[in-house]
């Protein structure tokens, strides 16, 4: 089989939804995880339709008259039209609204407004071709809140503390200190 082949075009998006966001670290958990920094997205019918047109002229420029050429998108159960952006190789540069670097830690969670730019990269593999969004930067224009259920609590409180109750503690007031043989 032959090497890919790339022709890239730059996009720059309207604000968009995340879905399923994994950009401030790559997507490594769960059985497809492919170790990339990947979001779906999706925008109002609008836009959509001129994001899908803009694709289409990178595909009728590049793949005139081919047919089967993989997409970037997908409908979702609701109708709507999800556009896959997915890094090959780096993380994309997160900002703020502001243009400023996020903070390490932000986590970019799913309803998080968007704006993305990267490339439409068109290519071929073989008898393959196919068009592929490239995230190189994703703007946070709203973060969406999480809900951290171990915060629901409030304050510490009195009473276990884990730190001091566990097998071979070496902690003075810890029930299973070292002995001797171990």
């Amino acid at each position: 089989m032959t090497d890919k082949k790339f022709k890239y075009v730059p996009f720059v998006t309207e604000v968009m939804t995340a879905r399923y966001p994994k950009l401030s670290e790559p997507d490594t958990k769960g059985e497809y995880a492919d170790g990339k920094y990947k979001t779906e997205a999706t925008a109002d019918d609008d836009y959509t339709e001129r994001f899908k047109a803009e694709i289409q002229a990178v595909i009728d420029t590049h793949f005139p008259g081919k047919k089967r050429i993989e997409l970037p998108w997908k409908a979702t159960k609701d109708g709507a039209i999800a556009f896959n952006f997915k890094s090959p190789k780096k993380q994309p540069i997160l900002t703020d609204a502001k243009g400023e670097l996020l903070k390490s830690g932000i986590i970019i969670r799913g309803g998080s407004l968007i704006r993305i730019t990267g490339v439409i990269a068109a290519w071929e593999k073989g008898v393959k071709r196919g068009v592929s969004l490239w995230p190189d930067a994703v703007r946070v224009i709203k973060l969406a809140e999480g809900f951290d259920s171990a915060a629901a609590f409030g304050a510490p409180e009195d009473g276990f503390d884990g730190k001091i109750y566990a097998p071979w503690c070496d902690h003075p007031e810890c029930r299973f200190r070292r002995g001797p043989s171990q």
